[in-house]
């Protein structure tokens, strides 16, 4: 099978959740001998190369020059490499994130179109009470009905799409994504006080409550640490996040947080080895990546309950979930996992195995495959007919 994936910041560009999913899918579908490539925009000064091979997996890297409104001849470049790859048979189908709506006016191709809901920016607005711009939403709104089929990386996502913009008109597919499972690190002890959060500093993520949370954290654990994880998102109104959040801690407890910024995947993974458990209190979030990937280094997870957060943690089985509202039930459920050394042991083994069984790059790569094989022998059975 040849896949293309569009993708507008594929690693080791500047990249998020999208980046790191295309690129775990694609690394894992050329291990299983399917043909794939990577195609989006970036900026003009973006410095990682315009062409480029990762582990087999065909990387082009299009730029956009400094002038207003060069996103538009950019999406049309975009398009022209798509359609004229399906024309001479280099891909059989192509996916687009919901995000940003890149195949709003595309008209139809020669293969399938798959929109991938990884949460759109209205998705993420509407999770959030807060306004998307018409044309924003004009954009996905269409890129999503254009698409041919669509799949969601979790059922949440998909329902709440569908509200948002009108149900589509092809059923969608729940293709949870892919999680990578390091090998073991056998003999490494966890840090006993050790608390860690990873993720943007904005409110959506819920490090405000959890700022405001740990206090009551440290007044029965004075030994407790919060390390935090994660580049600076800025509050709403464009100030910096940091300054903020240290300004809620009394001065008495500052020495207990400390901020890293951000760090490579690959130093974040070698944290959630060594520290006693990883807490991600998010407001929103389509298939929350984090926890998932500190559950797959065996490290217990706290994670939200809204949004995706009931579907991919079991409460009391492989993590504990919490409301990110309740400051109170925070601060309590670090506390249990500190004190209690058993229920830490335990939930940690127990993510590792959900990870390993609903997430593992084998198990979503075999259902991928069987779902572009379903998108395409439809798409052509349509098409003989009309």
């Amino acid at each position: 099978m040849k896949v293309c994936y569009v993708c507008c910041e594929y690693p080791p560009a500047l990249h998020g959740g999208i980046g790191s999913v295309v690129q775990n899918t694609a690394r894992a579908l050329v291990r299983k001998g399917h043909q794939v490539r990577v195609i989006g925009i970036y900026p003009p000064n973006e410095t990682t190369p315009e062409y480029e091979e990762d582990a087999g997996v065909q990387v082009w890297r299009l730029r956009t020059s400094p002038q207003k409104l060069s996103w538009i001849p950019a999406r049309y470049r975009l398009f022209k490499f798509v359609q004229e790859w399906s024309r001479e048979g280099n891909i059989d189908v192509v996916e687009v994130p919901d995000w940003e709506g890149y195949a709003s006016f595309w008209p139809r191709l020669e293969i399938p179109v798959v929109a991938r809901l990884h949460g759109s920016l209205a998705y993420f607005g509407s999770e959030m009470s807060m306004p998307v711009k018409r044309m924003i939403f004009w954009l996905e709104s269409r890129s999503f009905h254009r698409a041919d089929y669509s799949s969601s990386c979790s059922r949440y996502t998909a329902e709440k799409t569908n509200q948002i913009f009108g149900r589509h008109p092809k059923p969608t597919a729940v293709v949870y994504n892919s999680v990578l499972l390091s090998n073991p690190a056998n003999g490494v002890a966890r840090q006993r006080n050790s608390v860690v959060f990873a993720g943007t500093l904005t409110r959506k993520k819920g490090v405000i409550q959890l700022i405001k949370a740990w206090p009551g954290v440290t007044s029965l654990n004075p030994d407790a640490e919060l390390h935090i994880f994660g580049k600076d998102g800025g509050m709403d109104d464009g100030s910096p996040m940091q300054p903020y959040l240290q300004s809620l801690l009394p001065h008495e407890i500052r020495g207990t947080v400390h901020f890293h910024g951000h760090v490579s995947m690959a130093h974040l993974r070698a944290i959630y080895q060594k520290c006693r458990m990883a807490i991600f209190p998010s407001y929103a979030e389509a298939f929350a990546m984090a926890p998932m990937e500190a559950m797959a280094e065996g490290c217990p997870v706290i994670c939200s309950n809204r949004s995706s957060g009931t579907e991919l943690v079991r409460h009391g089985c492989d993590g504990l979930l919490v409301d990110p509202d309740n400051e109170g039930e925070i601060a309590e459920s670090i506390l249990q996992l500190l004190d209690d050394d058993s229920l830490a042991a335990r939930l940690g083994c127990a993510g590792r195995e959900t990870i390993r069984e609903r997430f593992s790059s084998e198990r979503v790569v075999n259902q991928l495959v069987d779902f572009y094989s379903q998108c395409m022998g439809c798409f052509h059975k349509s098409r003989s007919n009309n």
